[in-house]
């Protein structure tokens, strides 16, 4: 006789959710990832550490101050317990609005313990986009840094089922209740929610480079999965080991690398909020941060930063790059400045983190992410017959494993994101014969100039090998003069000191042909101050191709 399935305690309207048919095929495959029929993310990442004798080792270090596991326990407890007090219930989704402090690790825990749903934005993140977030998830509370509250304010008038405000130092503005006084004012303890494995834990919104920001939906299980799979076979953790790095908890990654990883295995993440390549450099001296995580052009500037700075990095035993392809020149340039290899991944808000990466001692294959995360399978896939294809030849990339692409309240973007089980990403790839991809590009980036599908990535690594360029990025624009549909375009920030001028552009054309294929050239090259960004640090093509 079957077994019903656990009750969900959360009340979500079920078209809120990924339609049945259209979900992702979930695969725990691995022994760590047995997780019982009842689990609360908070509880596995608080109460059962401290069960087992970790109270006071030290997870966290923000501002100097070093947080043990019973200071953050307590302190989400007492959030939590307020929380409740305040009418907020399991299911409920409250947007946060907060720098990469203790404070944003306390309320998420605290969320998640009574069952509710966290939703962390960027805290750049304008008016707009707060009233989008705020009406897709139907929030119905926001707590946000006294600091970033004007475009809170703008956008108040446009929220719809907001009734709580909450304020994280002095707001000095009507209306908002005091984050310090709920956490003083709530009692010590606080049972987990009686929460299931898929229910939801965070809702992660995707950085808008390719379009419209899209509600992924992370359950209490992924926050768990991606620990106990990437560090427990790729990446392991000791208790000498620091986590530092650039990717901000509202990023993916971030959830990677300052939640999961150091609750999961308590080890000290170090929290920055002004996320400059200079305080990263300090942070690593200061702290003897061993495990560093960012995108690779956050790790171009902080290599070219660190040139002729003082500093002992040499704590550093670990570099993850992700969020963008990882070119041998960057590669070459962190390797060569602070003697370690940066190991790239793989991976998507849709998968919540990495999916295929290196084992920390394996090494490294140029133009390549590496291979699946234990736990996961990707295959590479005609994108019209969704055949596998052989390896060696190009295709759409497709997981499977114990997370997958489930998007909160868009199910016609669901029923093309997820296919026969398995989670497609518009991205394109190769595998070779020992299963090592490689990223070729997005499929709404290639550039088809002459009968040629190129990929940016190929330009940017040759471009950004030469000694004015600090970082770049390649688009397809029209060809002025009509020979071809389309030409590639460089759009190219220089170093510190360099002027741009016709002849600096004639001299990077001309050391391009000299080091490779004539169809990649770019045709044009326009110098800008700075290269339009999304709040993780990836490079918005599509503003450069409005241009």
């Amino acid at each position: 006789m079957s077994k019903e399935p656990t009750p969900s305690i959360q009340a979500i309207p079920a078209d809120f959710l990924p339609p049945v048919a259209h979900r992702p095929t979930v695969v725990f495959a691995l022994p760590e990832l047995n997780y019982p029929t009842r689990l609360n993310a908070a509880f596995e990442f608080l109460d059962r550490p401290i069960a087992q004798g970790w109270g006071e080792r030290v997870v966290y270090i923000d501002k100097g101050r070093r947080w043990t596991y019973r200071d953050l326990a307590g302190d989400a407890n007492r959030l939590g317990n307020a929380l409740l007090g305040l009418g907020i219930r399991p299911g409920d989704r409250v947007l946060l609005r907060l720098p990469d402090r203790i404070e944003q690790v306390v309320a998420i825990l605290a969320l998640i313990k009574i069952g509710a749903v966290a939703v962390p934005t960027f805290t750049l993140l304008r008016a707009p986009d707060l009233v989008y977030r705020a009406a897709d998830t139907e929030a119905v509370a926001v707590i946000a840094d006294a600091r970033f509250l004007d475009a809170i304010e703008e956008a108040r008038p446009n929220f719809t089922h907001i009734r709580h405000f909450i304020a994280v130092g002095q707001a000095d503005r009507p209306g908002y209740r005091d984050y310090q006084s709920l956490v003083e004012g709530g009692r010590d303890s606080l049972a987990a929610a009686p929460t299931r494995p898929d229910d939801l834990a965070l809702i992660l919104y995707t950085s808008g480079s390719t379009g419209t920001p899209k509600g992924c939906i992370e359950q209490h299980s992924d926050l768990l999965a991606i620990a106990d799979g990437f560090c427990t076979y790729l990446m392991p953790l000791g208790a000498d080991d620091v986590i530092a790095g650039q990717p901000p908890i509202a990023f993916s990654m971030g959830v990677g690398f300052f939640l999961s990883y150091p609750l999961r295995f308590g080890v000290p993440a170090v929290l920055i909020e002004d996320k400059q390549p200079a305080r990263m450099l300090d942070a690593i001296a200061r702290y003897g941060v061993t495990i560093f995580g960012a995108v690779p052009t956050f790790f171009n500037m902080m290599a070219k930063t660190a040139e002729g700075q003082a500093g002992d990095f040499r704590t550093l035993r670990q570099m993850r790059s992700a969020g963008e392809a990882l070119t041998p020149a960057i590669a070459e340039a962190v390797r060569a400045r602070f003697g370690q290899p940066v190991r790239p991944a793989m991976g998507s808000t849709e998968s919540l983190h990495i999916i295929a990466s290196y084992h920390h001692d394996e090494p490294v294959r140029p133009n390549s992410f590496g291979r699946a995360v234990p736990g996961f399978e990707i295959k590479v896939r005609d994108p019209e017959s969704f055949e596998e294809r052989p390896r060696g030849e190009p295709g759409i990339l497709t997981f499977r494993g114990p997370t997958g692409t489930k998007y909160w309240r868009k199910p016609d973007v669901q029923a093309k994101a997820v296919r026969q089980g398995w989670s497609i990403l518009q991205d394109i790839m190769i595998m070779d014969e020992a299963g090592f991809g490689s990223y070729i590009g997005r499929t709404d980036d290639m550039i088809v100039s002459a009968g040629y599908n190129i990929a940016p990535t190929e330009v940017e690594s040759v471009l950004a090998a030469h000694p004015a360029v600090l970082e770049c990025a390649c688009v397809g624009a029209p060809d002025p003069e009509g020979a071809r549909t389309q030409i590639v375009k460089a759009c190219i920030v220089l170093r510190p000191g360099i002027a741009e001028s016709p002849d600096l552009a004639r001299q990077i054309q001309a050391d391009f042909k000299a080091r490779a294929a004539p169809h990649l050239y770019p045709r044009v090259i326009e110098f800008l101050p700075a290269l339009p960004k999304t709040p993780t640090g990836k490079v918005r093509r599509a503003d450069l191709r409005k241009d």
